[in-house]
């Protein structure tokens, strides 16, 4: 719990400057604005030169907890252990369903609420954060508020709310004093003073997750959830560089559905797409975990095989060849005496091979492949 009191003019001075802060956190302010506002407004006052220690040192270590599990729980736990709370939450909404989370919790376990979903204006966690406004409640009987859980030793508790770039973010609730008294003005206003750049860091971790989803996104085929080509195009480079620097090894596969175009013509796209997404699926289990396994286009795959030569690549294919001959799909979408089927071309990179090369001679073994039959393996250097 934090040593400094607060006496009445330290918190009216705090208390004025929230707007600055709360206008700040809409522009997405620095964490260490909100620092040096509350420096300047207890500047001179030497007992308060702890607040400004610990909101310093706490937003250093928000920024350092890049891991969103990790960060829930220092923020639960720092600003419960600076106002003593024996029990706090964090709720945090989630924009796929509209509905606050809560991803953690101090003092009781949080499989107790990892099912609860609250919707925005619904109870203490839902009002404060529709309306953006701090609760305090001191006795929460005689104010008619929810009624206390088993779980409460009293009836005092305290909801903070979280938002930045004018965007709600989620609640944080802070309940039973270790000295079992009612929480004052003064812990609501040492919660909103940490609750400051908190905001500001899950707003961060919230922007970072979106990117890391959006260029997931754009490597990835929407239909087979294989990498693209545009993806195939960047690590291919990688892995050739990488081969040649590390004297490895370095196999391409190139792979075509058979006869696919009558299939479409005959069942129709959708199953198609279905037959597709089941070749899919079985190159990725047939592959090792660094293997790069893409939709090259249309009805056509390349996989990138790091370190494998041309007999360990052949091998792969023949079993994904296989794999695939005897794959039964629904009878409902695909008649029993239809059979899809898979055409390879494996080329191994040589000393002097360009990316063009490379993917020149795999489609060439591909072709021979084609020319014997379909259904097979074929190696360039045959």
């Amino acid at each position: 719990m934090l040593t400094v009191e607060l006496n009445e003019t330290d918190l009216r001075r705090l208390e004025d400057i929230w707007p600055d802060v709360e206008r700040a956190a809409d522009e997405g302010a620095a964490a260490a604005v909100f620092v040096d506002r509350v420096s300047h407004a207890l500047a001179g006052q030497r007992r308060c030169q702890q607040l400004v220690a610990d909101l310093y040192n706490f937003s250093r270590q928000l920024a350092h907890a890049s891991e969103p599990a990790r960060l829930h729980q220092l923020i639960v736990s720092t600003i419960a252990d600076h106002v003593g709370a024996q029990q706090a939450g964090l709720a945090l909404f989630d924009d796929a369903t509209g509905r606050l989370r809560v991803v953690a919790t101090r003092g009781y376990p949080s499989v107790l609420v990892e099912d609860l979903r609250i919707p925005p204006g619904t109870g203490v966690i839902g009002e404060v954060f529709l309306t953006r406004t701090p609760l305090l409640v001191v006795d929460a009987a005689r104010e008619r508020r929810a009624p206390r859980r088993l779980r409460y030793r009293t009836g005092s508790f305290m909801a903070v709310p979280l938002f930045a770039d004018a965007v709600g973010l989620g609640v944080l609730t802070l309940a039973d004093r270790q000295d079992r008294q009612p929480f004052t003005r003064g812990d609501l206003t040492l919660a909103r003073a940490l609750a400051a750049p908190v905001a500001l860091s899950l707003a961060s971790a919230r922007y970072a997750g979106k990117a890391r989803e959006m260029a997931h996104a754009a490597a990835v085929d929407p239909l087979t959830a294989l990498f693209n080509r545009r993806y195939f195009e960047t690590r291919i480079d990688e892995e050739i560089q990488r081969a040649r620097r590390y004297g490895l090894d370095l196999a391409l596969l190139v792979i075509d559905a058979d006869d696919f175009k009558a299939l479409n013509d005959l069942l129709g796209h959708l199953v198609g797409d279905r037959v597709l997404k089941a070749m899919s699926d079985t190159l990725r289990r047939s592959v090792r975990a660094f293997d790069v396994c893409t939709r090259f286009g249309g009805e056509e795959f390349a996989i990138l095989m790091p370190g494998s030569n041309g007999a360990s690549a052949v091998q792969s294919a023949e079993r994904i060849r296989q794999r695939i001959e005897q794959y039964r799909f629904d009878p409902l979408l695909v008649p029993p005496d239809i059979h899809p089927t898979i055409s390879v071309g494996v080329a191994v990179l040589g000393a002097d091979d360009s990316v063009q090369e490379l993917i020149a001679n795999a489609d060439r073994a591909l072709y021979a492949a084609k020319a014997a039959g379909k259904n097979c393996v074929k190696l360039a250097s045959e």
